[in-house]
């Protein structure tokens, strides 16, 4: 379990930084504007997720600064690292 969340974590962070690529490098044609869109919809939902953590779990997890910014980046991925400290 230990390398999938390894590999799935280094491919969130291949994910990012082309999606973010694009924000300097625009890529040709429609791709652009699709990548911007895929920019978007992962901000957004890595936004909610935390949020969504924060409202239910706040009196049982205590989340330091640097593990809310791992879950915005890592999402369901870094929960799956800490859910021990829930239980």
């Amino acid at each position: 379990m230990n390398y999938f969340i390894t590999f799935a974590k280094a491919l969130m962070i291949v994910i990012w930084a082309l999606l973010l690529s694009n924000l300097f490098f625009p890529f040709p044609g429609k791709a652009e504007i699709v990548f911007y869109l895929l920019l978007g919809f992962v901000i957004f939902m890595h936004l909610i997720q935390l949020l969504m953590i924060y409202g239910a779990f706040s009196e049982k997890l205590k989340l330091t600064k640097l593990e809310a910014g791992q879950i915005f980046i890592f999402g369901v991925f870094k929960l799956w690292q800490i859910k021990g400290r829930l239980l």
